[in-house]
């Protein structure tokens, strides 16, 4: 199953206390499961990760490895100019 980004919009926020900036919030599509108000996060190093956001205090989500990767790139590519999803850009055009 490949993710598909719904829509991402950058954020302009100082790094958190481990160092890592937040890029973007998105939302993604997973086969039927749709996912809002994720995180693109860029660490000191140069890698990304995809955060899923906090309710009560804890991550709502998460994902396993190989799942997170394609998350993070397909968001990397969005945030970069890369397409998002055509069911998006249909409404908006």
């Amino acid at each position: 199953m490949e993710p598909v980004i719904q829509s991402i919009s950058a954020v302009e926020r100082p790094p958190s206390p481990g160092g890592a900036r937040t890029l973007a919030r998105f939302t993604v599509q997973l086969g039927d499961v749709r996912l809002y108000g994720l995180l693109l996060r860029e660490f000191p190093d140069g890698t990304r990760r995809t955060i899923a956001p906090n309710v009560g205090g804890q991550h709502c989500a998460s994902f396993q490895p190989a799942i997170a990767e394609k998350i993070t790139k397909a968001a990397s590519k969005a945030l970069a100019g890369g397409q998002i999803a055509d069911s998006l850009i249909r409404r908006t055009a």
